[in-house]
């Protein structure tokens, strides 16, 4: 029978091991980024462009400051949750597959935080409403233009992205 010890060191691990992880995914994604040069101008100057970043790149890159926020106990996963749907609505507006995994997701968020859920279950129950929206996604009628939460979720699960 484990000791209440030993099944603290086992989550400490397994939240390090989880940074390591995202810290590892973020840096492979990351190098898989090409820069292209900068166009000349008239005269030979250098004329910058602004890149559009896609707002599942953007819900990404603020879920990873908010995870390091999460990890120093700065923010309880509600807040994080709270704060990446904030964006979400800011970024796209509402949709309804985007409103569904996104309750989810906050559902979890809660549950996990009172100590009613582990990171596996967690994970197991993300990964299936994802599965659900990729299986209808061919099928559903007035699909939403840019459902970013979803892609962003789908892109941290590696699992493929919609229509694909």
């Amino acid at each position: 029978m484990s000791t209440l010890l030993e099944v603290s060191e086992r989550s400490v691990t397994m939240t390090t091991m989880k940074q390591i992880f995202m810290v590892v995914f973020i840096s492979g994604v990351l190098s898989g980024c090409a820069v292209l040069p900068p166009s000349s101008g008239v005269g030979g100057s250098v004329t910058p462009r602004p890149v559009a970043v896609a707002p599942s790149q953007r819900l990404y890159e603020e879920a990873q400051a908010l995870s390091a926020r999460l990890a120093k106990g700065e923010l309880n996963r509600v807040q994080v949750a709270d704060r990446l749907g904030a964006l979400r609505v800011q970024l796209v507006g509402r949709n309804a597959v985007d409103d569904d995994v996104f309750a989810l997701y906050r559902q979890i968020a809660v549950r996990r935080d009172a100590g009613q859920l582990d990171g596996a279950k967690a994970q197991q129950l993300m990964q299936q409403r994802l599965q659900l929206w990729l299986e209808r996604w061919p099928r559903l009628a007035g699909k939403p233009a840019q459902p970013a939460f979803t892609s962003f979720m789908l892109k941290l699960y590696s699992m493929p992205a919609l229509g694909q």
